[in-house]
């Protein structure tokens, strides 16, 4: 019910990967937001096998996700219908996710999931464009499951005010469940390989982000043990990378770290720059990981499964 930073993507890699794992074969349909090619044709990012697009045709969000779910189909288009259609019509799928979808209300869905980051639960208090929330906290009403992100960053009393606050929105049988935002490892701009988590401990870092809530993505690095040096903050989805690349030219120091968030790296690395040498250039891949409320997500996976089985 917020814009950006809600933790939307490791939602849906977590909910996809969960359902594949019961063998689901899955699609995910996005608007493809800030794609540089406006194409007003549904675009297919992904099937089952590869990746059929760029970046530029895609969008960030959409890649991230292509690159992360081997085994799932991922669309884009502002007529997600459409972009489902298409899929269809080359591929066997048997369930969507829409990545942010509440208030795609032209889709009938089976199932509302609404994340919620517990760091700013409701944007502000305020509708855009005084505040951050796009429909009023009145809207959990029409969720089925609320997933409270970064519950990690909050004091436990708090977390226990916020469920009762976000329960007195919802109708039963409605579910409340918490999730964390978990590093997994570091992720090679140079070469794609992967590092153990260890690798940032000591070391100065230049943290590089344009997304919702950078502050949690900084809080990571430090306490993977990162001495961060400079931060340079964007908006969400926000900055060319020409911008991105000459600021890291004009303040890296020598032997200095880069770390940008996973889905940041995937669109500014795409394009050419003068800073050729990406060795000690990273993104941090995240995880979803679900808390409180573990038997509830594993029911509601189960759920969809025996469904789609029937």
């Amino acid at each position: 019910i917020t814009v950006g930073g809600t933790g939307k993507t490791p939602l849906v890699i977590r909910l996809v990967t969960d359902l594949m794992a019961k063998g689901l074969r899955p699609a995910v349909l996005l608007r493809g937001y800030k794609r540089e090619s406006k194409s007003s044709r549904p675009v297919i990012v992904r099937d089952a096998k590869k990746i059929l697009a760029s970046v530029r045709e895609s969008g960030d969000e959409a890649m991230e996700l292509a690159q992360r779910l081997p085994g799932a189909c991922v669309g884009v288009g502002a007529d997600r219908f459409a972009a489902g259609q298409a899929i269809l019509k080359h591929h066997d799928v048997d369930c969507f996710i829409l990545d942010d979808g509440f208030q795609h209300y032209q889709l009938e869905r089976d199932l509302n999931i609404v994340a919620l980051d517990v760091t700013d639960p409701w944007g502000g208090g305020k509708l855009l464009p005084a505040g951050f929330l796009r429909e009023s906290p009145e809207a959990l009403k029409r969720a089925d499951l609320v997933v409270l992100t970064r519950t990690g960053l909050v004091a436990p009393d708090r977390l226990t005010v916020l469920r009762a606050e976000v329960r007195s929105f919802m109708k039963p049988p409605a579910l409340i469940v918490d999730s964390r935002h978990q590093p997994r490892n570091l992720i090679s701009l140079a070469n794609s390989r992967e590092l153990p988590l260890s690798s940032l401990k000591g070391k100065k870092v230049l943290a590089v982000s344009g997304i919702g809530s950078p502050q949690s993505f900084e809080s990571s690095l430090s306490r993977l043990g990162a001495d961060i040096a400079d931060v340079f903050r964007l908006p969400d989805h926000g900055g060319h990378p020409r911008e991105v690349w000459r600021w890291i030219g004009k303040h890296r120091q020598p032997g200095q770290w880069v770390v940008m968030t996973e889905k940041d790296a995937i669109r500014w690395s795409a394009f050419p720059s003068r800073v050729n040498d990406r060795a000690n250039f990273f993104a941090l891949r995240v995880d979803l990981v679900i808390g409180h409320g573990d038997g509830l997500w594993k029911d509601l996976v189960d759920k969809l499964a025996s469904v789609r089985h029937a």
